[in-house]
């Protein structure tokens, strides 16, 4: 009987699956899939670049909450909280270039998407690159790329928002529970628009994901995470591209 029921909750799953396939967009994708997987066993699928997506998931367990996405990039391509939208989150995604919003508008119809740039200032100059990924309002970045062969496409003005005026916005009676920030050399700025030493330590995000690079050492030295730091925060992990802190004087997750 069991077996019988195992069948029927598969075969709804299996169906769906197929249609998938028979879409000739998805074939691309199913192809490197199948080469490096072969189906032989269970495994996890990762959309960000350094596997975070997967170790939030591993310390976020099975709760559902808030979450902001600065620098979120794209719904699916080097996502943090694709798995996270997947599994009942939903929040605030932040995006500079504005070719990218209309991809969160159709994807994303829970979140919240805007685009803008984190900061103080009232605009910036957005540098984007062949390679929208690298994308940066930094100017020294921005030589760094250049240096590095990558093509600047275009520049365009983008309006500058802080995370204290998204935090009133959009979480004046929830919390976020997590806050990630990747913008190419920008994090410290934008972090410090947060404003800790006036906001209601309720409010602090519960865990906070900052961009780094290894070693680890280089990783707890950056001045994003000192900053953290100095407002409550412990770093937690140490992943290879960005370091996760948790907030100690006060969590929900």
């Amino acid at each position: 009987m069991n077996k019988l029921k195992d069948i029927f909750i598969k075969i709804p799953r299996l169906i769906s699956a197929f249609s998938i396939i028979l879409n000739p967009k998805t074939w691309r994708v199913f192809t490197h899939v199948s080469e490096v997987s072969r189906f032989d066993a269970q495994f996890l699928i990762s959309w960000s670049q350094g596997g975070e997506d997967l170790a939030l998931l591993q310390v976020l367990g099975n709760s559902v909450g808030k979450y902001i996405d600065v620098g979120a990039h794209h719904p699916t391509r080097f996502s943090i909280t694709r798995h996270l939208y997947q599994n009942g989150w939903n929040g605030v995604n932040v995006e500079a270039n504005s070719a990218l919003i209309p991809k969160f508008n159709r994807e994303r119809n829970k979140d919240i998407n805007l685009w803008s740039a984190v900061g103080s200032e009232p605009s910036y100059a957005l540098s984007i690159f062949e390679e929208p990924a690298i994308s940066t309002i930094e100017k020294t970045w921005e030589k760094r790329f250049l240096s590095e062969k990558h093509k600047l496409i275009r520049q365009e003005e983008v309006p500058g928002i802080t995370l204290r005026k998204i935090l009133d916005e959009y979480f004046q009676d929830i919390r976020c529970n997590l806050l990630n920030i990747d913008i190419e050399g920008a994090d410290l700025n934008a972090l410090k628009t947060i404003g800790f030493q006036n906001l209601a330590k309720t409010r602090f995000p519960d865990w906070i994901l900052v961009e780094s690079t290894p070693p680890v050492s280089s990783s707890l030295e950056l001045e994003s995470v000192n900053y953290l730091v100095q407002n409550g925060y412990i770093p937690f992990l140490v992943l290879p591209r960005a370091t996760l802190l948790k907030n100690t004087i006060e969590t929900t997750i």
